[in-house]
């Protein structure tokens, strides 16, 4: 186990929870502004941020290309929505250019985590062009191994039709 790669990557998510956390907050808040109260204020952040994340799920390997795509276009207009709150929850410049940090943080942190690969996955596929390299050179070598018969069978057809003509003759 790459204990390194799973420490950056447990820092990484837990950048991403805490950055959700905020504009989790952020949207409640913007909720209030727009004169929601109770427990319609405290649903929107999953009808915004969580049909974000949801969008990112849907971007994984496990998942067709159109629909990984589809989730790049939820994910995109959630966020957008969610910057729109995340500045709009603000009271002052401070407040606005925060929660534009926090959803671009929100967004870094989520970028970083797709891309981030451990030193295993790397050696995997190492083996596995080794592997495909090993097949390709056993495939060549019994080839050349074929055709070496192949001229030898001719070689010894034509050596004993000579020996067969001498004695015919």
């Amino acid at each position: 186990m790459n204990v390194k790669f799973v420490l950056v990557k447990l820092i990484v998510k837990l950048y991403f929870g805490g950055a959700l956390a905020v504009s989790f907050s952020h949207v409640i808040e913007a909720s209030h502004k727009l004169a929601l109260g109770g427990w319609q204020a405290w649903t929107t952040p999953f009808a915004i941020d969580g049909i974000a994340v949801i969008g990112m799920v849907m971007r994984g390997a496990a998942f067709s290309r159109d629909t990984r795509r589809l989730g790049f276009r939820v994910q995109v207009a959630a966020g957008v929505l969610s910057l729109v709150c995340n500045v709009f929850a603000g009271y002052t410049v401070g407040e606005r250019v925060y929660g534009v940090l926090i959803v671009a943080l929100f967004v870094f942190s989520e970028w970083l985590s797709d891309r981030m690969e451990g030193r295993e996955v790397d050696a995997e596929r190492e083996q596995a062009a080794k592997r495909a390299a090993a097949a390709a050179k056993g495939r060549a070598t019994r080839a050349a191994n074929k055709a070496a018969a192949e001229r030898l069978v001719k070689s010894s057809k034509r050596r004993m039709d000579r020996e067969l003509a001498k004695l015919t003759s």
